[in-house]
């Protein structure tokens, strides 16, 4: 009587484990890359909806605009870093959203200072457009009925 494993069922024995622990192995990386994945939109959703709040909340205080595509200018009474009148703008370039205050709306509504820009984020193709009786403009000055942003392919509208 022999006893033990002849080489051909310790090899099949270990093509099965191979096999069983690829598997297992594939089955975990996916569900870490998805959770990944699903995380990264849930903050990018995140940062989306708190732009979009706080950008409501200053053109609803907002005394004067200034628009282009790539950038909104505007004197509001709703500062981040400041209270009562500031001048704000958000600017997109280079492939990030930029974000400048300051504590006195005097003086040309379209300047800021390079080096006081803020990262808010990378959030893709940002632009900016106004709607005023009937028709949208890509630069405006004055404060229209709606103002339109865009990022990516999402498009938010806030009336000022």
């Amino acid at each position: 009587m022999r006893r033990g494993f002849t080489l051909l069922e310790v090899l099949l024995v270990i093509a099965l484990m191979g096999v069983f622990f690829g598997v297992l192995s594939y089955s975990f990386y996916s569900s870490a890359r998805n959770s990944y994945l699903l995380l990264e939109s849930a903050e990018l959703t995140k940062e989306e909806a708190l732009l979009f709040w706080n950008l409501q909340r200053k053109l609803t205080g907002a005394k004067d605009l200034y628009l282009k595509k790539d950038a909104l200018f505007m004197t509001t009474s709703a500062g981040d870093y400041y209270q009562g009148i500031v001048k704000c703008a958000y600017i997109y370039k280079d492939g990030w959203l930029y974000y400048y205050e300051f504590p006195y709306p005097y003086g040309d509504i379209a300047f800021y200072e390079e080096d006081k820009l803020v990262k808010l984020g990378r959030f893709g193709e940002t632009t900016f457009r106004a709607f005023f009786s009937g028709q949208f403009f890509e630069e405006f000055r004055g404060l229209p009925q709606w103002v339109e942003f865009r990022i990516k392919d999402k498009v938010f509208s806030i009336a000022p």
